[in-house]
């Protein structure tokens, strides 16, 4: 037989591959029948399998030109739930090529007998070196031969060594490969562990023997009855003589009772009977007959077929002489036996009574302790309706399921199984029956339903069929609607979706089920009986017929708004992050050149005699300064902007702010102030804080046209973890909280979403950049607070800000605005640094317009060489951020450790981070911020010379 022939052989479409490739080389009959002539790549493959219902892809290497190709075996049906079942009952697949005597494995378990089937077997020899050592040669003998009877089919049973050194018993079955000549050439098979049924072979077989019962087992299949050793002690009967047949077990009842244990054994099995019980005379060896109670168990198959019957007989001889009670041997489930006299009241039960329930074995039917006192009060009279009903309609056996108290006070849930044995009046002489604890099975429906409950906030069930829908009750608990139970479709969900979403999600559900998906998930809005929406996400299975038609639908909503909320507030702070990193890179090079308009501008002014061209001087500083409130704004709300904080007295800031908005407020707008005793000092920067109070009572008059009032709280508030949790960026600890309140429009939810983002704004175009509250947001945050916003159209606006308390023991001087005199230089020399060659010429000219000498440099190797150089410089004027090796502040820190008594005044638009950390500028940082006007440059430079010598720490201000 050739390969191709082999392959075509495989009723199993299979692709030959070349990995290199990664396309097919060779497709066998029937995978040309999926793909066609052409040879698909392997995700042309994949796909096709997909295709298909109830296939899977399993590869493998198969032969092909003398050598194991890659190959993918495409199985359906059997197939692939026997992969299944293989994974399931761990079993080995094995290939065998006996002419080259490798040996591979193959396991849907991740491990088998603790080897990896990656590296091990490979060969014959070393899985023939596992093999226990009593068994070795038998199975090298075997493994020699073909099987005794000439067929395919390979069999043996041995003992193997696992990697740990413990011993399986394990099963080998094979299949044998032929060539065309009929000689082997390959094996596949399988490898079985065993080991547990030889393991209850022998606790079955001690058991057994150590019975005065005689236990049986009867195949159905094969006709074959097996029968315990008590066979021989008991009714001196060889068990293994004779024909082990159920002709040999009728043959030893007694005549008269045989054909009435015929009949009885042949209805119990038409009937469908799960047990069968008859007493009648059994045959002893000495030509004496002993009273026996044969009971008997059958098992069936999947299919409904009688596979075998288990059962005892017990001689109850001593019994029907009035010497003994009888007993009843227990069987293999441990359930309780019991039998029950009607007539006289009289009961026995197995010692599994007392093992499963706690309660003792000879207790009567009723009264104290009794069983019939431990039931459920509340199953009781059920239980005993059915068997009075049993009883008075003759009927046999019956069945009832109850609740029982445990001796310790537990409840049993419980099965009941009984048969009446009548006298030939048809009155009951006894019954004989089965307790099942079916507790576990109960905790296992329990904790499957509690699972599902929690698994997922709401489960339903579609009927496609029946047209119906089932809710279960978390649609109330998680969504408060009221659908639990059973509704026709269209069902209540569908109007509850989004109207904008409601359309497209039903025409994707009605596909889903039209198609041959199994799974389908979605996420969209679903209205709350409150009539807010929430966002949920849902799954749903569908069970489909074996044409692939949907039967039922199965799925889960979920809620999770919580999840979407985060994911925006995720993006929103992304987005505002993005925003102040393009902020802080134009901020430096945008204030160079607002510097030079500022200050060209300044000096155009001053020198201007005529009054037109004065007024154009003046329009270009104001345009200046008002870029430069722009990017100051947008560098507070990045909050990149350089801070001073001081400790300071709220009532202070209160008393500054209330002069202030004295003279800002429109007259109709009425100002009230509100601050708690013994408030605590506050770490913020003063002139920040009073711009964004100003900004917070400027937007307040602006919601109020009409008029209103503006209250002003301030006051001492701790706040908690719980309270961090629910507000982003609040932090636990102690603040100072200032409260901004109007009685103005108010704004609606989306506003205030919106309300901190730059350059959002609600007023008429030209009436405000949008700026006010981001740049409050971005100081507040800044300076380790949050703020917090509340407001409801209509009825107004209260902006809270939490600013940290100071560890500070006493307030800080805060300095007053300087006079209009301009200070003057007095001929010291200043060393001034500027990378950007416009504004190196501007400082050149500014500097000496005020009265000292200066000399510039382009970068801070030329600065520090000036200084060198000249050995009379009194300041260095230097830009934070230059090109080269010598940027601001490592120059300043060079020059100072070379000239002890130099001052350093640092400028620029930008400062990132070499003198601010923390939002804080570094301990004995001076800091002229660009851009600037000529009055601000002088005084700065007149207070950096006239203040004490710092010392230029490398680091950010202590706390």
């Amino acid at each position: 037989m050739t390969e191709t022939e082999y392959l075509d052989g495989i009723t199993q479409p299979v692709w030959l591959l070349d990995e290199a490739a990664g396309r097919a080389i060779f497709a066998n009959a029937a995978a040309r029948l999926l793909s066609g002539d052409a040879l698909p790549d392997r995700d042309t493959i994949a796909r096709l399998i997909a295709e298909q219902p109830d296939w899977t892809a399993h590869e493998m290497d198969l032969p092909w030109q003398g050598r194991n190709a890659p190959a993918i075996l495409a199985l359906s049906g059997w197939d692939s739930r026997y992969r299944l079942a293989a994974r399931a009952a761990g079993h080995v697949v094995f290939d065998w090529d006996i002419q080259s005597g490798t040996l591979q494995w193959k396991a849907e378990t991740a491990e088998t007998f603790g080897y990896d089937p990656a590296v091990f077997p490979e060969r014959l020899e070393r899985w023939l070196d596992r093999i226990h050592p009593d068994d070795r040669a038998r199975m090298s003998e075997a493994t020699e031969n073909d099987p005794p009877d000439g067929s395919n089919i390979w069999q043996a049973e041995y003992r193997f060594l696992r990697a740990d050194g413990s011993i399986a018993h394990v099963i080998d079955r094979g299949f044998l490969l032929r060539d065309s000549t009929g000689a082997p050439r390959r094996m596949i098979g399988s490898m079985i562990d065993v080991s547990a049924i030889h393991e209850v072979e022998d606790r079955f077989r001690l058991a057994t023997s150590a019975s005065t019962d005689v236990i049986f087992i009867l195949d159905f299949d094969t006709g074959t009855h097996w029968w315990s050793e008590a066979l021989q002690t008991q009714y001196g009967h060889d068990p293994h003589g004779g024909a082990a047949t159920v002709d040999r077990w009728f043959q030893l009842i007694h005549p008269t009772d045989r054909d009435r244990i015929r009949r009885s054994h042949a209805a119990a099995l038409a009937s469908g009977a799960e047990t069968w019980t008859e007493e009648y005379r059994f045959a002893r060896a000495d030509g004496h007959y002993a009273h026996v109670i044969d009971r008997a168990r059958f098992f069936r198959n999947a299919d409904g077929r009688l596979a075998r019957s288990v059962g005892s007989i017990v001689d109850v001889t001593a019994l029907r002489d009035g010497q003994e009670r009888f007993r009843l041997a227990a069987e293999a489930s441990q359930d309780v036996i019991y039998t029950w006299s009607p007539a006289d009241g009289t009961a026995w039960r197995s010692d599994s009574y007392a093992r499963l329930f706690g309660y003792d074995p000879k207790l009567g039917i009723e009264g104290p302790g009794s069983w019939r006192a431990a039931i459920h009060r509340d199953d009781l009279p059920r239980m005993l309706a059915a068997e009075a009903t049993a009883l008075a309609y003759g009927v046999d056996r019956w069945e009832t399921s109850y609740r029982v108290h445990r001796s310790d006070g537990r409840i049993a849930h419980v099965i009941d199984r009984a048969a009446a044995a009548r006298g030939p009046d048809g009155a009951v002489q006894r019954i004989v029956g089965s307790i099942v604890d079916v507790s576990s099975l109960h905790e296992e429906k329990e904790r499957l339903r509690a699972v599902l409950h929690v698994a997922a906030d709401m489960i339903y069930e579609m009927d496609l069929r029946a047209d119906t829908v089932t809710f279960s009750d978390g649609a109330l608990e998680n969504f408060g609607l009221d659908w639990a139970g059973t509704h026709k479709r269209p069902t209540p969900w569908l109007r509850a979706v989004h109207p904008d979403e409601s359309a497209l999600l039903e025409r994707q559900f009605r596909a889903f089920v039209a198609g041959r998906r199994d799974e389908w998930r979605a996420e969209y809005r679903l209205r709350r009986g409150n009539g807010t929406y929430a966002h949920v996400r849902e799954r749903a299975v569908a069970l489909r017929d074996e044409d692939g038609e949907a039967l039922r639908v199965i799925g889960s909503v979920q809620d999770v708004s919580d999840q979407v909320e985060t994911a925006e507030k995720l993006h929103q702070t992304q987005k505002l992050e993005a925003i102040g990193k393009l902020t802080g890179g134009v901020a430096h090079d945008f204030n160079n050149l607002l510097t030079v308009m500022l200050g060209n501008a300044e000096l155009l002014a001053d020198r201007s005699h005529d009054p037109d061209s004065r007024a154009m001087a003046e329009a270009v500083m104001h345009a200046a300064e008002r870029g430069a409130e722009l990017i100051g704004s947008l560098l507070a709300f990045a909050r990149k902007q350089p801070l001073r904080p001081l400790a300071l007295d709220p009532r202070d800031v209160l008393a500054e702010l209330n002069r202030m908005l004295l003279r800002t407020l429109p007259a109709y707008i009425s100002l009230r102030m509100l601050a708690d005793a013994d408030l605590w000092l506050i770490e913020a920067d003063p002139t920040q804080l009073q711009t964004a109070l100003l900004n917070l009572a400027v937007n307040a008059a602006d919601a109020m046209p009409e008029g209103g009032q503006l209250m002003i709280e301030v006051s001492n508030v701790r706040l908690d973890a719980d309270y961090a949790a629910t507000n982003p960026g609040a932090r636990e600890g102690e603040f100072l909280r200032l409260a901004l309140s109007d009685t103005g429009s108010g704004m609606p939810a989306d506003v205030i979403a919106r309300a901190f983002d730059p350059f959002f704004t609600t007023k008429p175009v030209g009436k405000g950049s949008g700026l006010g509250l981001s740049m409050v947001h971005g100081f507040v945050s800044q300076s380790g607070g949050h703020v917090n916003i509340y407001s409801e159209p209509g009825l107004g606006t209260t902006v809270s800000l939490y600013l940290p308390r100071s560890a500070a023991q006493q307030r800080a001087d805060v300095l007053m605005p300087a006079s209009g005199i301009v200070p003057m230089g007095a001929g010291e020399h200043i060393v001034a640094a500027e990378d950007d060659p416009a504004l190196r010429h501007h400082v050149k000219r500014l500097v000496e317009s005020l009265g000292y000498r200066v000399t510039m440099a382009a970068d801070g190797s030329e600065a520090l060489a000036a200084i060198r150089a000249a050995g009379d410089v009194t300041l260095l004027f230097t830009d934070v951020v230059m090109p080269g090796e010598l940027p601001g502040r490592l120059l300043a820190e060079k020059a100072c450790a070379e000239y002890p008594s130099l001052r350093v005044l640092f400028t620029s638009g930008y400062t990132e981070n070499s003198i601010v950390h923390h939002g804080r500028l570094d301990h004995g940082v001076q800091l002229l911020s660009k851009p600037y006007r000529r009055d601000e440059l002088a005084r700065k430079l007149r207070a950096v010379l006239d203040a004490p010598l710092p010392t230029l720490t490398g680091g950010p201000v202590p706390d």
